[in-house]
């Protein structure tokens, strides 16, 4: 599978990269909204993990664009915040799933199977 990885923390970016990679999916990094939105677009990719808050433009906004572009991409929302609005307003735009941070590498390896499903 392709997995794009839309978060300003890179470390976010190294422990998600090396867990895709050692299931044998293709991973791409995007750093910001803007960045993502287009590698979206150009990439293809089967999920989207996307930060709710970015650097350059809320996640949700985000979320939104890209369900403009393909509404049945699954778009997986990462957040460091327990903000229950944020994410219930998250899954009302139609994101597959939410990870809090620190990442649950167990639920995430649960979580695939369903991203493989369109």
């Amino acid at each position: 599978m392709k997995f794009l990885i839309i978060d300003d923390d890179k470390e976010i970016h190294d422990m998600l990269n090396i867990f895709f990679s050692s299931q044998g999916h293709q991973i791409s990094d995007a750093f910001s909204a803007q960045e993502g939105l287009k590698q979206t677009v150009i990439l293809e990719p089967d999920a989207v993990f996307l930060d709710i808050r970015l650097p350059d433009k809320d996640g949700i906004e985000v979320l939104k664009e890209i369900k403009q572009f393909n509404k049945n991409l699954h778009v997986v929302m990462v957040t460091g915040y327990r903000d229950a609005e944020k994410v219930i307003d998250a899954f009302r735009h139609g994101a597959t799933d939410c990870l809090l941070k620190p990442l649950n590498f167990d639920y995430l390896k649960n979580l695939l199977p369903q991203l493989k499903k369109k």
